[in-house]
């Protein structure tokens, strides 16, 4: 997570379509997809 200059806090994986469209949060991404938002549909 990051925050810009008005101190909104953004996720890593904003814009992704793992977490914009499948709802998947940054810690999800990070420990099921190995940080890689792509690797969504690999997933049961």
């Amino acid at each position: 997570m990051w925050y810009d200059e008005d101190g909104y806090a953004h996720d890593d994986f904003e814009g992704s379509y793992a977490h914009d469209y499948e709802g998947f949060d940054e810690d999800t991404i990070y420990d099921a997809f190995e940080g890689d938002p792509d690797a969504y549909w690999n997933i049961d």
